[in-house]
């Protein structure tokens, strides 16, 4: 019973969101802009907003499931601190080097 609780359930429910967002996405197509703007004075500040947006939202996303998996339904103790820990270095790796690919990329497209 306990490798339901610990293994089925949190699989069966990850997947099933997973089969939603799918089936969502297909459902209402995002029209997407033909190509994206080089990274220059005017374009940062909207892209750096959108990226703490982002990553803000993705964090809490990722505690929010350690919460209900890790720590409700397994019972674990110091997982959700240790993924508050982890979670940050992931957003101090991430967004940097996301940043510094798309910076390379709008010069790469200005020289075009």
């Amino acid at each position: 019973m306990r490798t339901i609780r610990e293994a089925v359930v949190p699989v069966a429910a990850a997947y099933a969101v997973l089969l939603a967002a799918i089936w969502y996405g297909v459902r209402h197509p995002v029209r997407r802009p033909n190509r994206s703007l080089p990274v220059t004075r005017r374009t940062i500040g909207p892209l750096l907003r959108y990226l703490g947006s982002l990553a803000l939202g993705g964090y809490v996303a990722l505690l929010a499931i350690v919460l209900v998996f890790g720590v409700i339904i397994v019972g674990g103790d110091g997982s959700l601190a240790d993924a508050a820990v982890d979670g940050l270095f992931l957003l101090a790796v991430a967004v940097p080097v996301f940043v510094l690919l798309t910076w390379v990329d709008g010069r790469r497209l200005e020289r075009k």
